[in-house]
């Protein structure tokens, strides 16, 4: 698992140094200052006073500087890296079917079914079972649709795509995401033909936003193992679905070939 540190962290990280080299400048020209009023010497006293009145001014240079980071850093450093995290929509499946019958002129029963099915992926048995630390719910995380790739750079997936040709040795899952929590539970699970292949599942210990990955099956799967079919990954935060992405494996199944036995 690979992610990048966001934006609003590195800000933070900023204002912090800024902060620091306040501390010490205003504290050096308050040093010089009170120096220079017990010389006698008129040359020292005044070069003392000089330097102390210079970091006063770096003083205020910094201040000025971490007042327009503040107000200004985060909307511009967003208008040339902007965030990609969408929210994910909840596939619904209505049907709604209507049969209505006539026997006779007097007699018209009528018979209406309707049956309404909303399909939510639930995190399954096996990877709740797995799951030691305390499950929390991120009502506020949101992630991106899930991209699928054989590459990656700096923890990003790369040229991606939803069809792989055989063999295939590795693949990575990639999303963005928002609004994450220290300590939240983070699952990713991979589902072949609708049925579990591999996850994994951990408490949450990168940043709040960035890019990552999920790379459980490459640890699990041999290039043979990847069979041609459907393929599905799901993410959850606790057990609140967030998204989920779909990708095939072209090709078509191995069908063992029955051998003769010669009798004798």
């Amino acid at each position: 698992m690979n992610v990048n540190i966001d934006i609003d962290t590195t800000f933070k990280l900023l204002l912090v140094l800024i902060a620091v080299g306040m501390f010490a400048a205003f504290l050096s020209a308050f040093r010089s200052i009170k120096t220079a009023r017990s010389l006698q010497f008129y040359k020292k006293r005044q070069d003392l006073v000089e330097r102390g009145w210079r970091m006063v001014i770096l003083t205020l240079i910094l201040g000025t500087g971490a007042f327009f980071l503040v107000k200004f850093g985060e909307p511009v450093a967003y208008r040339y890296f902007p965030p990609s995290p969408t929210i994910t929509q909840t596939p619904t499946i209505t049907t709604t079917p209507t049969i209505t019958p006539t026997l006779r002129d007097t007699y018209t029963p009528t018979i209406t079914l309707t049956l309404q099915y909303t399909y939510t992926p639930s995190i399954p048995d096996v990877v709740q079972t797995a799951i030691k630390t305390p499950v929390g719910v991120d009502i506020n995380a949101i992630f991106s649709p899930i991209e699928f790739s054989t590459q990656t750079k700096d923890g990003v997936v790369i040229n991606t795509t939803n069809a792989f040709d055989p063999p295939v040795s590795q693949l990575y899952a990639g999303y963005t995401y928002d609004r994450m929590s220290l300590g939240v539970q983070w699952s990713a699970v991979w589902l072949y033909e609708g049925q579990v292949i591999c996850y994994e599942t951990e408490a949450w210990k990168w940043s709040t936003g960035g890019a990552g990955y999920s790379d459980a099956c490459n640890k699990t799967l041999t290039s043979e193992q990847w069979l041609p079919g459907d393929y599905e990954v799901q993410i959850f935060v606790g057990q609140t679905f967030k998204t989920s992405g779909r990708f095939t494996i072209t090709g078509s199944q191995p069908t063992a070939t029955p051998s003769l036995t010669p009798t004798p």
